[in-house]
């Protein structure tokens, strides 16, 4: 059973289809392995008898001749900020710790009515705003690599519970790079895909304009399942081989990165190269002002309404008073407070969404036509996953920073609500996984995901961390 939990969602789906395997066998094996690997505090609510109960209905559900869906009996992790009715949504901080929204929000239900299971709800930054994890109320999430390292934000509690095989896949969400970040620092696919093409009803927000749910997982195969799933519309998927493919390279973002890796990626590179991938250099840096139009400041604007917005209809007891008097991290708390505070430009609001994001939009299709490329790669984050500080700090170079820089890179995918793609590409020398994010045109979502499928067959496993 050990071995089992190591498969992907879809082999677990398959076992049970073929009636290999029960969903209260599988269940009893993760539960197990979740009490096993508590240290890594992945899970902000995992109940071992809410769990087991669901496998039992669907075992019963199955012997009768019914299969809801192609996740029939298979836990899936979700993100402690997504509305679910039997386990309570937090966000991730106290003043919403214990709340049980009255309905599911309806990316779960997607979920469910496929069959899936709630395996538990997903440890995770205090309200999606910051990127280790390191939970005040709820305690730190733990990188299954190197338990003294983080697991990435916001989604850490997602990505360390699948890396570690607490779980076969699993739903974060991604504001500037919040499912990216930590599929890239736990080895796992982690995929945004374009603003609105998942809905986002039900979920604690940040922005009405960045925000998304993204799925996590240890398979390619997972991914474009769940993605599937979740779509309103999915397209089919395009059959590419590597030799079709020309893929244009970020050059300054490789050079942006640390050395480690930068070694990693140049390595698969070479290795895309000869399984007949054809590399162009693309230079993003004349975009670099075009996006910074486009960012503005629409997180600060757009957070107090939606956030009022949710606390109405799904937890109406808590004020934003009550919300932002909660808050633990002293971080998050000082800037919720600053966007409650401060006065905005709202013509300079309406520019930024309006004419300078379709500028940034126009000129980033503009770059695949004029290279012919199917998608732009860089690495995922500069650097590896590195040692907690304090609050929202990581220890590098000797010095406590704050981890925002990690989405240094896949904050432009998130200012454009284009689709992006963490692949797990390998080992650093530190012993520590390395991503590398292929981007796509915004709303050519089963595109990108074509092409991450074709350059996925080039990549080695990557190794299980050793808990």
């Amino acid at each position: 059973m050990t071995n089992l939990l190591k498969v992907d969602a879809c082999s677990v789906a398959q076992k049970i289809a073929d009636g290999d395997l029960s969903s209260e066998e599988y269940c009893i094996a993760l539960s197990e392995a979740v009490a096993a690997a508590s240290d890594l505090n992945a899970y902000s609510t995992f109940r071992t008898d809410h769990l087991l109960q669901q496998a039992r209905t669907a075992d019963a559900e199955y012997a009768r001749g019914i299969r809801k869906g192609p996740l029939h009996g298979v836990p899936l992790i979700l993100k402690d900020n997504i509305n679910t009715v039997d386990l309570p949504t937090s966000g991730g901080t106290p003043s919403l710790k214990g709340n049980t929204p009255a309905s599911n929000a309806p990316l779960a239900q997607r979920l469910f009515d496929a069959g899936a299971l709630l395996a538990g709800k997903a440890n995770m930054h205090e309200l999606s705003s910051g990127g280790t994890s390191a939970n005040h109320a709820f305690g730190p999430v733990r990188n299954p690599y190197d338990k003294k390292r983080v697991p990435g934000g916001s989604s850490g509690g997602t990505a360390s519970a699948i890396a570690a095989c607490l779980a076969p896949a699993g739903m974060g969400t991604d504001t500037a790079g919040s499912v990216r970040v930590p599929a890239s620092l736990c080895g796992l696919f982690g995929f945004r895909p374009s603003v609105g093409r998942y809905d986002g009803d039900g979920i604690v927000p940040l922005s009405t304009s960045l925000d998304t749910a993204g799925p996590l997982s240890r398979s390619m195969d997972d991914i474009l399942l769940l993605d599937s799933i979740l779509a309103v519309d999915p397209q089919p998927l395009t059959d590419l081989s590597p030799n079709s493919l020309r893929i244009g390279v970020a050059e300054h973002l490789f050079i942006d990165s640390v050395s480690e890796v930068q070694k990693v990626c140049s390595g698969t590179l070479d290795s895309w190269e000869k399984s007949g991938i054809t590399l162009v250099p693309v230079d993003l840096m004349p975009l670099r002002e075009l996006q910074k139009a486009a960012a503005g400041d629409v997180i600060d604007v757009e957070f107090p309404e939606i956030m009022k917005a949710y606390l109405a209809e799904h937890a109406p007891h808590v004020t934003m008073d009550d919300l932002v008097a909660g808050i633990a991290s002293p971080a998050v708390k000082s800037f919720t407070q600053d966007r409650l505070n401060k006065t905005f430009d709202m013509e300079a609001y309406a520019y930024a969404t309006g004419p300078a994001l379709q500028a940034l939009q126009n000129a980033w299709v503009s770059l695949f036509t004029e290279f012919s490329i199917d998608a732009v790669a860089f690495p995922t984050t500069p650097d590896v996953a590195l040692p907690l500080a304090d609050d929202d700090n990581v220890m590098k170079d000797g010095e406590s920073v704050l981890s925002w820089f990690y989405f240094r890179h896949t904050g432009m995918g998130s200012t454009g609500r284009r689709p992006g793609i963490s692949l797990p590409i390998g080992m650093g020398s530190s012993g520590l996984p390395v991503g590398m994010e292929l981007d796509g045109i915004t709303g050519q979502d089963r595109q990108l995901l074509s092409v991450a499928r074709a350059v996925s067959t080039t990549l080695d496993t990557m190794p299980a961390p050793k808990l």
